[in-house]
Protein backbone atom coordinates (compact mmCIF):
# COMPACT_ATOMS: atom_id res chain seq x y z
CA UNK A 1 0.00 0.00 0.00
CA UNK A 2 1.29 3.49 -0.76
CA UNK A 3 -0.21 6.91 -0.23
CA UNK A 4 0.22 10.16 -2.13
CA UNK A 5 -1.01 13.57 -1.01
CA UNK A 6 -2.34 16.35 -3.22
CA UNK A 7 -3.85 19.34 -1.39
CA UNK A 8 -6.75 17.98 0.67
CA UNK A 9 -7.22 14.69 -1.24
CA UNK A 10 -5.20 11.67 -0.12
CA UNK A 11 -4.81 8.80 -2.59
CA UNK A 12 -3.81 5.22 -1.81
CA UNK A 13 -3.19 2.06 -3.79
CA UNK A 14 -4.88 -0.53 -1.59
CA UNK A 15 -4.55 -4.27 -2.11
CA UNK A 16 -7.63 -6.21 -1.06
CA UNK A 17 -6.93 -9.63 0.42
CA UNK A 18 -10.66 -10.39 0.24
CA UNK A 19 -10.85 -9.90 -3.55
CA UNK A 20 -7.15 -10.18 -4.43
CA UNK A 21 -7.26 -6.94 -6.43
CA UNK A 22 -5.70 -3.50 -6.17
CA UNK A 23 -8.02 -0.52 -5.69
CA UNK A 24 -7.50 3.24 -5.68
CA UNK A 25 -8.80 4.80 -2.46
CA UNK A 26 -9.44 8.55 -2.42
CA UNK A 27 -9.98 10.48 0.82
CA UNK A 28 -11.26 14.05 0.77
CA UNK A 29 -10.49 15.95 3.96
CA UNK A 30 -12.35 19.09 4.98
CA UNK A 31 -10.71 22.36 5.96
CA UNK A 32 -12.19 21.98 9.45
CA UNK A 33 -10.59 18.55 9.76
CA UNK A 34 -7.17 19.87 8.75
CA UNK A 35 -7.31 22.93 11.01
CA UNK A 36 -8.48 21.20 14.20
CA UNK A 37 -8.79 17.94 16.04
CA UNK A 38 -12.40 17.17 15.21
CA UNK A 39 -13.76 13.78 14.26
CA UNK A 40 -15.91 13.44 11.16
CA UNK A 41 -18.61 11.07 9.93
CA UNK A 42 -17.59 9.18 6.78
CA UNK A 43 -19.32 9.01 3.42
CA UNK A 44 -18.15 6.07 1.30
CA UNK A 45 -18.66 6.23 -2.47
CA UNK A 46 -18.52 3.62 -5.17
CA UNK A 47 -16.99 4.65 -8.52
CA UNK A 48 -14.56 6.90 -6.70
CA UNK A 49 -12.57 7.63 -9.86
CA UNK A 50 -15.24 10.13 -10.94
CA UNK A 51 -17.73 10.48 -8.06
CA UNK A 52 -15.20 12.21 -5.78
CA UNK A 53 -15.02 15.33 -7.96
CA UNK A 54 -18.81 15.52 -8.24
CA UNK A 55 -19.21 15.13 -4.48
CA UNK A 56 -16.64 17.83 -3.79
CA UNK A 57 -18.53 20.25 -6.05
CA UNK A 58 -21.91 19.31 -4.54
CA UNK A 59 -20.75 20.15 -1.03
CA UNK A 60 -19.15 23.37 -2.29
CA UNK A 61 -22.45 24.52 -3.81
CA UNK A 62 -24.71 23.38 -0.98
CA UNK A 63 -22.73 25.05 1.78
CA UNK A 64 -23.60 28.41 0.19
CA UNK A 65 -27.27 27.95 1.12
CA UNK A 66 -27.23 25.49 4.03
CA UNK A 67 -25.31 24.74 7.17
CA UNK A 68 -23.78 21.37 6.34
CA UNK A 69 -22.31 18.50 8.32
CA UNK A 70 -19.40 17.79 6.01
CA UNK A 71 -18.06 14.25 6.27
CA UNK A 72 -14.76 12.71 5.34
CA UNK A 73 -15.46 11.44 1.81
CA UNK A 74 -13.91 8.12 0.80
CA UNK A 75 -14.09 7.06 -2.84
CA UNK A 76 -13.33 3.50 -3.90
CA UNK A 77 -12.14 3.23 -7.48
CA UNK A 78 -9.75 1.47 -9.83
CA UNK A 79 -7.28 4.23 -10.72
CA UNK A 80 -5.17 3.20 -13.69
CA UNK A 81 -6.17 -0.44 -13.31
CA UNK A 82 -8.98 -2.21 -15.12
CA UNK A 83 -12.43 -1.03 -14.08
CA UNK A 84 -14.30 -4.03 -12.68
CA UNK A 85 -17.44 -2.31 -11.45
CA UNK A 86 -19.70 -4.67 -13.42
CA UNK A 87 -18.36 -7.46 -11.23
CA UNK A 88 -17.96 -5.66 -7.91
CA UNK A 89 -21.24 -3.74 -7.86
CA UNK A 90 -23.50 -6.57 -9.02
CA UNK A 91 -24.99 -8.41 -6.00
CA UNK A 92 -25.41 -11.52 -8.17
CA UNK A 93 -21.74 -11.55 -9.06
CA UNK A 94 -19.04 -9.95 -6.91
CA UNK A 95 -21.18 -7.63 -4.80
CA UNK A 96 -20.99 -9.76 -1.66
CA UNK A 97 -17.19 -9.84 -1.75
CA UNK A 98 -17.03 -6.13 -2.51
CA UNK A 99 -19.15 -5.37 0.55
CA UNK A 100 -16.91 -7.62 2.63
CA UNK A 101 -13.89 -5.73 1.29
CA UNK A 102 -15.44 -2.42 2.36
CA UNK A 103 -16.47 -3.68 5.78
CA UNK A 104 -13.38 -5.69 6.71
CA UNK A 105 -10.62 -3.74 4.98
CA UNK A 106 -11.55 -0.22 3.88
CA UNK A 107 -13.53 0.89 6.94
CA UNK A 108 -10.89 -0.32 9.45
CA UNK A 109 -8.15 1.33 7.37
CA UNK A 110 -9.99 4.67 7.34
CA UNK A 111 -10.84 4.48 11.05
CA UNK A 112 -7.22 3.74 11.88
CA UNK A 113 -5.70 6.47 9.72
CA UNK A 114 -8.23 9.28 10.24
CA UNK A 115 -10.27 10.80 13.07
CA UNK A 116 -13.73 9.39 12.43
CA UNK A 117 -17.08 9.23 14.16
CA UNK A 118 -19.22 6.09 14.17
CA UNK A 119 -21.65 7.59 11.65
CA UNK A 120 -21.19 6.18 8.13
CA UNK A 121 -23.00 6.62 4.83
CA UNK A 122 -22.65 4.97 1.44
CA UNK A 123 -23.51 6.37 -2.00
CA UNK A 124 -23.76 4.62 -5.35
CA UNK A 125 -25.06 5.58 -8.81
CA UNK A 126 -26.20 3.26 -11.61
CA UNK A 127 -24.60 -0.12 -10.81
CA UNK A 128 -23.51 1.57 -7.61
CA UNK A 129 -27.19 2.24 -6.84
CA UNK A 130 -27.95 -1.44 -7.31
CA UNK A 131 -25.10 -2.20 -4.92
CA UNK A 132 -26.31 0.25 -2.25
CA UNK A 133 -29.79 -1.29 -2.52
CA UNK A 134 -28.18 -4.63 -1.70
CA UNK A 135 -26.28 -3.07 1.21
CA UNK A 136 -29.43 -1.48 2.63
CA UNK A 137 -31.39 -4.69 2.91
CA UNK A 138 -28.59 -7.15 3.62
CA UNK A 139 -26.50 -5.10 6.06
CA UNK A 140 -28.79 -2.36 7.40
CA UNK A 141 -26.62 -2.23 10.52
CA UNK A 142 -23.45 -1.23 8.65
CA UNK A 143 -24.35 2.28 7.42
CA UNK A 144 -26.47 5.04 8.92
CA UNK A 145 -27.26 6.63 5.55
CA UNK A 146 -27.77 4.76 2.28
CA UNK A 147 -28.02 6.72 -0.98
CA UNK A 148 -29.40 4.96 -4.06
CA UNK A 149 -28.82 6.83 -7.33
CA UNK A 150 -30.43 5.67 -10.60
CA UNK A 151 -30.09 1.99 -9.64
CA UNK A 152 -29.04 -0.42 -12.38
CA UNK A 153 -31.46 -2.87 -13.99
CA UNK A 154 -34.00 -0.01 -14.03
CA UNK A 155 -34.39 -0.25 -10.28
CA UNK A 156 -35.79 -3.74 -10.67
CA UNK A 157 -34.14 -4.95 -7.47
CA UNK A 158 -35.75 -2.35 -5.19
CA UNK A 159 -39.09 -4.00 -4.56
CA UNK A 160 -37.89 -7.65 -4.41
CA UNK A 161 -35.13 -6.67 -1.94
CA UNK A 162 -37.57 -4.71 0.22
CA UNK A 163 -40.20 -7.47 0.25
CA UNK A 164 -37.61 -10.11 1.13
CA UNK A 165 -36.29 -7.97 4.00
CA UNK A 166 -39.71 -7.33 5.51
CA UNK A 167 -40.55 -11.02 5.61
CA UNK A 168 -38.45 -11.15 8.78
CA UNK A 169 -38.24 -7.50 9.88
CA UNK A 170 -40.69 -4.86 11.08
CA UNK A 171 -38.40 -1.82 11.07
CA UNK A 172 -35.58 -0.37 8.98
CA UNK A 173 -33.20 1.83 10.96
CA UNK A 174 -31.66 3.98 8.27
CA UNK A 175 -31.73 7.29 6.45
CA UNK A 176 -32.51 6.36 2.83
CA UNK A 177 -32.46 8.40 -0.37
CA UNK A 178 -33.39 7.18 -3.84
CA UNK A 179 -33.31 9.36 -6.97
CA UNK A 180 -33.15 9.26 -10.75
CA UNK A 181 -33.67 11.43 -13.83
CA UNK A 182 -37.26 11.70 -15.13
CA UNK A 183 -36.39 10.31 -18.57
CA UNK A 184 -35.59 6.94 -16.97
CA UNK A 185 -39.30 6.18 -16.78
CA UNK A 186 -39.16 2.59 -15.59
CA UNK A 187 -36.64 3.37 -12.86
CA UNK A 188 -38.68 6.39 -11.74
CA UNK A 189 -41.79 4.21 -11.49
CA UNK A 190 -39.90 1.58 -9.50
CA UNK A 191 -38.59 4.23 -7.11
CA UNK A 192 -42.11 5.56 -6.64
CA UNK A 193 -43.42 2.07 -5.87
CA UNK A 194 -40.51 1.53 -3.50
CA UNK A 195 -41.31 4.78 -1.67
CA UNK A 196 -45.00 3.95 -1.32
CA UNK A 197 -44.21 0.45 -0.09
CA UNK A 198 -41.85 1.72 2.60
CA UNK A 199 -44.33 4.40 3.69
CA UNK A 200 -46.98 1.71 4.16
CA UNK A 201 -44.58 -0.24 6.37
CA UNK A 202 -44.63 2.71 8.78
CA UNK A 203 -41.11 2.05 10.07
CA UNK A 204 -40.47 4.17 13.18
CA UNK A 205 -36.68 4.31 12.59
CA UNK A 206 -36.71 5.05 8.85
CA UNK A 207 -36.10 8.46 7.28
CA UNK A 208 -36.91 8.36 3.57
CA UNK A 209 -36.69 10.76 0.66
CA UNK A 210 -37.01 10.19 -3.07
CA UNK A 211 -36.45 12.67 -5.86
CA UNK A 212 -37.00 12.64 -9.62
CA UNK A 213 -34.74 15.11 -11.45
CA UNK A 214 -36.82 16.69 -14.25
CA UNK A 215 -35.83 16.53 -17.92
CA UNK A 216 -32.72 14.44 -17.36
CA UNK A 217 -31.54 11.02 -18.48
CA UNK A 218 -28.96 8.75 -16.88
CA UNK A 219 -25.85 10.84 -17.49
CA UNK A 220 -27.33 14.31 -17.16
CA UNK A 221 -29.01 13.46 -13.85
CA UNK A 222 -25.88 12.19 -12.09
CA UNK A 223 -24.78 15.47 -10.48
CA UNK A 224 -28.32 16.55 -9.56
CA UNK A 225 -29.15 13.19 -7.99
CA UNK A 226 -25.97 13.25 -5.94
CA UNK A 227 -26.59 16.82 -4.83
CA UNK A 228 -30.13 15.94 -3.72
CA UNK A 229 -28.81 12.92 -1.84
CA UNK A 230 -26.12 14.95 -0.07
CA UNK A 231 -28.63 17.71 0.70
CA UNK A 232 -30.93 15.16 2.35
CA UNK A 233 -28.15 13.47 4.26
CA UNK A 234 -25.94 16.33 5.39
CA UNK A 235 -27.67 19.72 5.10
CA UNK A 236 -29.44 21.22 8.09
CA UNK A 237 -32.99 22.09 7.05
CA UNK A 238 -35.87 23.68 8.89
CA UNK A 239 -39.26 22.05 9.04
CA UNK A 240 -42.22 24.29 8.29
CA UNK A 241 -45.14 24.33 10.73
CA UNK A 242 -48.60 25.88 10.59
CA UNK A 243 -49.37 28.88 12.79
CA UNK A 244 -52.43 31.09 12.99
CA UNK A 245 -52.19 34.12 10.70
CA UNK A 246 -52.67 36.39 13.72
CA UNK A 247 -49.07 35.58 14.69
CA UNK A 248 -47.86 37.31 11.53
CA UNK A 249 -49.99 40.39 12.25
CA UNK A 250 -48.59 40.69 15.77
CA UNK A 251 -45.00 40.55 14.52
CA UNK A 252 -45.40 42.79 11.45
CA UNK A 253 -43.97 46.29 11.50
CA UNK A 254 -40.76 48.30 11.16
CA UNK A 255 -37.67 47.18 13.05
CA UNK A 256 -34.54 49.18 13.85
CA UNK A 257 -31.18 47.40 14.11
CA UNK A 258 -29.03 47.96 17.19
CA UNK A 259 -26.12 48.34 14.78
CA UNK A 260 -26.88 51.69 13.15
CA UNK A 261 -24.84 50.77 10.08
CA UNK A 262 -27.48 48.15 9.21
CA UNK A 263 -30.68 49.39 7.48
CA UNK A 264 -34.05 49.08 9.19
CA UNK A 265 -36.17 46.05 8.33
CA UNK A 266 -39.82 45.90 7.31
CA UNK A 267 -41.95 42.88 8.24
CA UNK A 268 -45.29 42.64 6.44
CA UNK A 269 -48.24 40.34 5.80
CA UNK A 270 -49.81 39.76 2.39
CA UNK A 271 -52.38 37.14 1.41
CA UNK A 272 -51.81 35.26 4.65
CA UNK A 273 -48.03 35.07 4.19
CA UNK A 274 -45.23 36.74 6.15
CA UNK A 275 -42.47 38.74 4.41
CA UNK A 276 -39.37 40.70 5.30
CA UNK A 277 -37.08 43.13 3.52
CA UNK A 278 -34.39 45.64 4.38
CA UNK A 279 -35.52 49.24 3.89
CA UNK A 280 -33.13 50.13 1.08
CA UNK A 281 -33.99 50.81 -2.58
CA UNK A 282 -34.33 47.62 -4.59
CA UNK A 283 -34.10 45.30 -1.59
CA UNK A 284 -35.50 41.83 -2.15
CA UNK A 285 -38.73 40.81 -0.44
CA UNK A 286 -38.51 37.28 0.94
CA UNK A 287 -41.13 35.11 2.58
CA UNK A 288 -40.49 33.99 6.14
CA UNK A 289 -41.71 30.44 6.79
CA UNK A 290 -42.58 29.54 10.40
CA UNK A 291 -40.60 26.81 12.16
CA UNK A 292 -42.51 27.74 15.34
CA UNK A 293 -44.57 30.73 16.48
CA UNK A 294 -41.34 32.59 17.23
CA UNK A 295 -38.81 31.13 14.77
CA UNK A 296 -38.77 31.58 10.99
CA UNK A 297 -36.57 30.77 7.99
CA UNK A 298 -36.26 31.44 4.26
CA UNK A 299 -36.38 28.52 1.84
CA UNK A 300 -34.00 30.44 -0.43
CA UNK A 301 -31.26 30.50 2.18
CA UNK A 302 -31.68 28.21 5.17
CA UNK A 303 -28.40 29.40 6.65
CA UNK A 304 -30.31 32.45 7.86
CA UNK A 305 -32.72 32.32 10.79
CA UNK A 306 -35.18 34.80 12.32
CA UNK A 307 -36.21 34.62 15.97
CA UNK A 308 -38.67 36.88 17.82
CA UNK A 309 -39.09 37.43 21.55
CA UNK A 310 -40.62 39.92 23.97
CA UNK A 311 -38.18 41.85 26.14
CA UNK A 312 -39.24 44.66 28.50
CA UNK A 313 -42.52 44.94 26.66
CA UNK A 314 -40.86 45.36 23.25
CA UNK A 315 -40.72 42.93 20.34
CA UNK A 316 -37.15 41.93 19.49
CA UNK A 317 -35.95 40.26 16.31
CA UNK A 318 -32.65 38.38 16.10
CA UNK A 319 -31.48 37.65 12.57
CA UNK A 320 -28.63 35.18 12.23
CA UNK A 321 -27.00 35.85 8.89
CA UNK A 322 -25.33 33.36 6.59
CA UNK A 323 -22.07 34.69 8.04
CA UNK A 324 -23.35 33.26 11.39
CA UNK A 325 -23.31 36.72 12.95
CA UNK A 326 -26.37 37.75 14.95
CA UNK A 327 -28.06 41.09 14.27
CA UNK A 328 -30.56 42.44 16.83
CA UNK A 329 -33.57 44.55 15.82
CA UNK A 330 -36.23 46.26 17.92
CA UNK A 331 -39.77 46.84 16.68
CA UNK A 332 -40.64 50.53 16.35
CA UNK A 333 -43.95 50.75 18.26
Amino acid sequence: MRGTYLQNIDTYIFHSSVINEDYEIYVLRTAAYDSGKIKLPVLYMTDGDWNMTVAMNCFSMLRQDYNTREPLIVGIGYGKGKNKRMRDLNPQNGGQKFLSFIEKEVIPFINDKYRTEKEKGIYGYSMGGMFTTYVLFNRPDLFDEVFIGAPGNNGGSLMPAARQYFKTHKDLKSKVFAGVGSFEHETANNIDSFKNYLIRKNCPSLQLQTDITPNANHGAALAAVMQNAISFGYCEKHKAVSVITNVFELLAGEYMCDDKSIPDALLSVKNGKFYWQLKVPGAAINELVPASENDFFMVENERMSFSFKKENGKTKLAITGDDKKKYLFTKME
